[in-house]
Parts: C-alpha cells; structure tokens; sequence
C-alpha cells in the first residue's frame, strides 16, 4: 500500500506530502522529480519539470508524465506527490490509485490565489492570463479528483502543521477500515471470499495475480476434489461434486491480470436437518457468538461459519500455490497425529495414498480406527497437522507487524476449526537453553533448524515448518446441555451430515493459506527490492 497525495498547484502537496512520510518514516516521492530523472536518462539534461515542459511542449510532456505514473505506481509503502494534472489521465489516474490511499487536498480557489501570488507562472499558463487559467485548471483537478479520493482535505482554514495533523487522523481511520475487511485476506495478492453452507454457492474474487499466467479449472478443481466432502467413511456423507466455474479474469488460458472469480454452486444441501435447532445453540460452534454480534444467524448449516466456506479459500489457494510451485516453491501439508495416535516418520509419497493424509502409512491405519470408532459412538476427534514449505528463499516477510510467521499464524489460525498454531520446534523452546535452541552457521548454511525457518519474522531459506491442532467437531450425535435464544436451559440433540474429523480434509485448506501468504509476501518484497531473488 503506498499514500498518493494530490491536488492543484498551491494545495501544499509536497510539503504535506514530504512531513507525512517524514512522519510514519517511509519514503517520499514525487512525480515531478520522477520526470525530471526520466527526462535527463533520456537527454542528459538536467532540467526542472517546468523547463522540460518549455522546451519539449506540453504534449511530449505529458507521455514522460505517464512513465512516471507508472514508475510511482511500482513502489509500495511509500508517500507520492503528484500534479493535478495526473488526475485528468483515466490510465494515470488507475495506475495510482491501485493498491493506494489517493488523498486529495485542495483549498477555495480564492485561497489558492492567495497562495500563488509571489509564485513563478508554469509554463503551460504562458501566453494567457495566468490566475484565469490556473483558476479553471484547479477546479477541473478538484472536480475530477474528488469522487475518486479516499480522503479529500479542505485546507481553505488550515495551516500546514493543522493540516498535517488532520490528514494523520483521517489517514488513520482509513487505513483501519481497510485492515477489518473480514472476508478479505492479503495486501497485493488479495482473496475474498462469500457464500454460506446452505445457500446458492460459496465463490472467490482473487485480485492481485499478474498477468499473462497460465491457469485452468483442471488445476483448481484438483485441490478442490482433495478438499470436499463425502470422499471417504472418515468425513461427512454430504455428496458435492464442488465443480468450479471460473467468472473472470483468464481469457484463453492465462490470466490476464484482472480479478478472478469463481464459484462453486451448493448442490446436495439440506436445510431441514436444521430446523429443530433454529433457536438453539449448538455446544463448540458460532452459533452463539454470531446471534450476539449480529443480532441473528443462518441456522442452516452454521451458515458462514460452516467449514463450507473453506471451498473459496481453496480456489483462490489453488492459483497460488500453481504460481509458488512455478517458482520451486512447495508447500506440503500432512496429519501428524489423530486422536492420540502419532506418526512415527514421514514419507510424501504416502499422504494421498490414504484417508487420513498421513505421511506414515502405519499410523494412518491406527489414526483410521480411532476416527470410525469415535464416529460409530456419535462422537468426533481431533489432531495435529504439519504444514511444511520448502524452496522458500531468504527475505520473505518484514519486520514488526509484517512478520511471515504472524500472517501464517494469522491464516491458519482463521480457518476455523484450527485453536493453534506453532512454528519450528515450537513450544518445547520454553524447555531448553540458548544454547541448545540457537541456530549455528558454518559454511555459509545452518546447521540446524530449530526455528523453522524463520528468524525476526523473515524466511531464512531453510524449510518452513508449521504445526497447527485441530479441534475435534463440534457438530456430535449426543445429547448435550445448551440454551435457546431466550437464554432457557434446554439440551440439543443434532442430526445433519457431518465430519467426524476435519483434520484430513484441513489439509488443503492449510495449504492454499499458506500460499496465498507466500505469494502476498513474494510480490510485497519483490516491490521494495525488485532484485532480492
């Protein structure tokens, strides 16, 4: 995300622009001072913008304007200054508003007069009454700008410092807007998601992808196939074939940079399973939780809580992980325990030989046993699931805030039948020393992997190892105490088709989280330094 501030000369622009960024501590740029490096690679001129206008003419100067636009809107985390003028261009005008906070201060053309007095006349005012033609040019700006700004300023009755303070306040609120979007995941590779367990579809809109990578319904209905219900005796007997159809965004194959959406239609649901507990509350989901944020819920199914909604994060996860994969990137997710039982070793080759997607083919027969026989008690279970990626390079995620393993924390753990989540060797650090716990280096490579690949938040490029427990599903066939909507003791008895362990069918789920992660993290860092990898 980067701030891109503008508006007509005279609105304090690059003033404001240079104290805001001097003040959150980012970069700052502006157009003008883009051109002005575009024009003298080109000439070997150094020249101000005013002067290149004069000596190329207005029009040869607005195409170095719009490779600016384009170089200003290839940086990322940074506040832009730009003209007016850039708001007249619809492609300009595109190009920095994507993946930005566009901020337009303007003032009453009476005060920007005010402010122009003692300033040269711009070369384009040449030859005609300056302050008429500004005057025109500046509502022009302000008209066109103003319907397409996140944050329009009036600074008419404000001095610089008012300002500044102002925009910071505003700036705030916007960008906390932006960061509570709850069905919408990542920053430049963004996934929403929409659609409940028991209406018409679940679907996805994947922004962010580039353009020109090749991508097919084959490829996402694999993962899709992994991931639905009714695959084996351990998961629920709910018959969807989960076909997806994709809307936009690929034309003959490839993408071709704009959203992609996708839908798979609900074909086998039924709603009548439900109806006894429209006005009760089932032990372990969000029913509850739901009824006393909004005031209401879909019954049917647990509606947008359901673990149905985990189809559209595998769609969008699927066009990920094809385009990590691209990149030598592997991200293999594998059940590590079940009710208890453990695996022993780990063998790739034998996940998807199985039902349970045990790398241990032994324990996966155990881990079989434990769910059918807690299944035929109208019981459920739960278990532990390792998610590992390999071919990671060094570099991949950013300090503080930005840390890779708190946004794969972040994924993960808003899947919703995950309650934890630990990277490397994870808890059993609180046991050991420093000593013991550290990662040495000798030859250029680490000598263990204690942290998982992953220190100060940043990738290390030795494999990423996650582990994530899984709880057991709440949705049994016992009888169990509960209240209703009034607040009444009563007790539940559900009926319905439901998993007795979620843990073999997470395993895509997992995945294509951790891809969409990756990949954000990928195309973020390739934007700070294009030449990292």
């Amino acid at each position: 995300m980067k701030i891109v501030v503008t508006g007509p000369k005279c609105s304090g622009k690059s003033k404001i622009g240079k104290k805001l960024a001097e003040h959150i501590g980012i970069p700052f740029y502006e157009t003008d001072e883009l051109i002005e490096n575009i024009y003298f690679q080109k000439t070997g001129k150094k020249f101000s913008c005013r002067a290149i206008c004069s000596e190329i003419g207005d029009d040869s100067f607005r195409e170095i304007e719009k490779e600016a636009i384009v170089n200003a809107s290839e940086k990322d985390w940074c506040v832009i200054s730009t003209g007016g003028s850039t708001m007249l261009n619809r492609t300009s005008r595109q190009l920095l508003r994507k993946n930005s906070v566009l901020v337009l201060l303007y003032a009453s053309i009476e005060t920007l007069l005010t402010r122009l007095d003692g300033l040269n006349i711009p070369a384009f005012l040449n030859n005609q009454t300056a302050k008429d033609m500004y005057a025109a040019r500046a509502e022009l700006v302000i008209d066109v700008a103003k319907p397409y700004a996140d944050i329009a300023l009036n600074t008419t009755e404000l001095d610089e410092n008012s300002t500044l303070l102002t925009l910071i306040d505003e700036l705030t609120t916007e960008i906390s807007i932006r960061s509570e979007f709850p069905n919408s995941f990542g920053q430049l590779i963004r996934l929403t998601t929409f659609g409940e367990s028991h209406g018409a579809a679940v679907g996805a809109i994947l922004d962010g992808v580039q353009p020109g990578i090749p991508i097919s319904e084959d490829e996402i209905q694999y993962e899709l196939n992994r991931r639905r219900p009714g695959q084996s005796e351990v998961s629920t007997s709910r018959k969807e074939k989960d076909q997806v159809h994709i809307l936009s965004g690929v034309f003959e194959g490839k993408t071709t940079g704009t959203s992609i959406g996708m839908i798979v239609e609900n074909k086998d649901q039924d709603s009548s399973k439900y109806n006894n507990i429209r006005n009760l509350f089932r032990p372990g989901t969000a029913d509850f939780t739901f009824w006393k944020k909004y005031g209401l819920r879909d019954h049917r199914g647990a509606g947008r809580s359901s673990g149905r909604e985990t189809a559209s994060r595998v769609m969008g996860g699927a066009v990920a992980k094809n385009i990590l994969s691209s990149k030598g990137i592997n991200i293999t997710a594998h059940t590590i325990s079940i009710s208890g039982v453990c695996a022993e070793y780990c063998d790739y080759t034998q996940i998807e030989k199985n039902v349970v997607r045990c790398a241990d083919i032994n324990a996966a027969k155990l881990m079989e046993e434990a769910i059918l026989k807690a299944k035929k008690n109208g019981d459920s279970v739960g278990g532990i699931v390792q998610i590992d990626i390999t071919g990671a390079p060094a570099g991949l995620g950013d300090p503080v805030f930005g840390k890779l393993n708190a946004k794969l924390g972040m994924a993960i753990l808003s899947i919703g039948a995950v309650k934890g989540v630990e990277f490397g060797d994870g808890f059993d650090v609180a046991l050991r020393k420093g000593s013991e716990n550290n990662d040495e280096m000798e030859d250029g490579k680490f000598k263990t992997n204690h942290a998982g690949g992953i220190l100060g938040g940043i990738s290390t490029g030795e494999k990423i190892i996650i582990r994530a427990a899984v709880k057991p599903t709440p949705s049994i066939f016992q009888k169990q105490k509960t209240i209703d909507t009034k607040g009444s003791n009563t007790e539940v008895l559900i009926s319905g088709r439901h998993d007795p362990c979620i843990v073999p069918r997470i395993i895509p789920v997992m995945e294509s989280m951790v891809s969409l992660v990756i990949l954000d993290l990928w195309e973020i860092q390739s934007r700070i330094n294009p030449k990292w990898n």
